[in-house]
């Protein structure tokens, strides 16, 4: 995949790789007719054209499109076209957990809110039949 940083995809300007794994890499991005930061999760291609990847995709994207909860990061858009597979969220500034474990290790009030926040998020989305499937706290954001 080659790197975005200082093109537009859609209406979104890329400004900077933040993150990448192995379905694909994670940018920072701003949105001018809204004007506000998003984070875009682009989709390697080998795995946005399988079959059986677009139709969980679009599965997925819209079940999570619909989730409220304050923990949850929202989906504000996704498409799917042969570059790859795209899903547009809320830019969160506060890093992951791994990163503010590694700054600075919680207290046990700290750890307790985190985790009555995550148990909630969980919660809501396996009301809606949605399993994270890779929940560690590289995921887990601030």
């Amino acid at each position: 995949m080659s790197v975005l940083s200082g093109q537009v995809i859609k209406s979104y300007r890329v400004i900077e790789k933040i993150d990448s794994g192995g379905f694909g890499e994670v940018y920072r991005a701003y949105q001018p007719v809204i004007e506000r930061e998003v984070a875009i999760k682009v989709i390697l291609p080998r795995y946005a054209n399988e079959l059986s990847f677009i139709q969980r995709f679009e599965a997925e994207a819209q079940l999570v499109a619909r989730l409220e909860h304050p923990h949850i990061v929202p989906l504000y858009d996704y498409w799917r076209d042969p570059e790859g597979a795209y899903l547009v969220m809320r830019w969160l500034r506060g890093g992951s957990v791994r990163d503010s474990i590694i700054e600075k290790p919680f207290d046990i009030e700290a750890t307790s809110r985190l985790l009555d926040h995550i148990t909630g998020a969980l919660t809501v989305a396996h009301r809606n039949n949605i399993v994270h499937r890779d929940i560690k706290p590289e995921n887990i954001l601030m």
